[in-house]
């Protein structure tokens, strides 16, 4: 109901009105590669995949947000929750940025708040998270009908800047640069040429691949989006403590349709 609601003042509703900030505590990256024509369908144009090796991607991000808040505020005003973001590797024209095809959170008034005042489409969600010695453990459940229930174990002992087997990328340096020195998220307007765009300031991410003995993730293995075997993950990145801010929104540019 209060998704809803938001929804419909959100059509009415500036968006992305204020800059905002929040640090980035565990965050975690679950990167999927996948043939290009399967992102590209869930995809608004003018938005299409980046590749890398021939491939396309997506990453699964998994962090705890620490004290967000709009940026002119102390940190004692911000709210603290955890959040998924599913986030394209797109170009819009020359420029390299993401898009975000959904979020959750387990925080009522940030999904509502996050609905209302950006673009990142929030779903609420039950997310426990918890850790065994060096392993973090992740289980969300979406309701009503668990279409993007994660089930996944991160091993921070196996914390490495080495390319895990399988990966696409020859280089640590490669796979940083193409999944994270990632600075604007695109958002096309629904039948029109115009393409807002926020752009995002944050710290150095000094990241390391870490393996996922569990990682189950049902929205990108079996959804209507991505259907079941369309998807595989090539590596999980790790990196915390991070400084992290979005602008307000940039005045839309127009980019041609195909």
């Amino acid at each position: 109901m209060l998704r809803e609601l938001a929804r419909r003042l959100g059509t009415v509703t500036p968006k992305h009105p204020v800059p905002m900030r929040t640090t980035f505590r565990d965050c975690f990256l679950v990167n999927f590669l996948m043939d290009p024509a399967t992102l590209a369908r869930v995809l608004p144009p003018p938005l299409e995949p980046d590749l890398a090796g021939g491939r396309a991607f997506l990453s699964v991000v998994i962090a705890d947000m620490d004290r967000m808040r709009p940026a002119f505020l102390p940190a004692v005003c911000g709210v603290t929750y955890r959040q998924v973001v599913y986030r394209a590797v797109v170009r819009c024209g020359p420029e390299r940025g993401v898009h975000f095809l959904c979020s959750d959170a387990d925080n009522r008034l940030m999904v509502f708040m996050g609905n209302l005042l950006s673009f990142f489409s929030f779903h609420e969600a039950r997310i426990i998270g918890g850790r065994s010695g060096r392993k973090h453990h992740i289980d969300l459940a979406t309701a009503p009908d668990g279409h993007a229930n994660i089930h996944a174990s991160f091993d921070l002992a196996s914390a490495s800047r080495t390319v895990p087997a399988g990966s696409v990328f020859p280089s640590f340096d490669e796979a940083q640069a193409f999944l994270v020195e990632l600075y604007a998220a695109f958002h096309p307007q629904a039948g029109e040429s115009a393409v807002s765009t926020v752009r995002i300031k944050r710290g150095a991410w000094h990241i390391s691949f870490v393996d996922a003995p569990r990682a189950r993730f049902a929205f990108m293995d079996g959804s209507a989006a991505f259907p079941a075997g369309s998807t595989r993950v090539d590596s999980v990145m790790y990196v915390e403590d991070i400084e992290y801010s979005w602008q307000t929104l940039d005045r839309p540019g127009i980019h041609p349709l195909h």
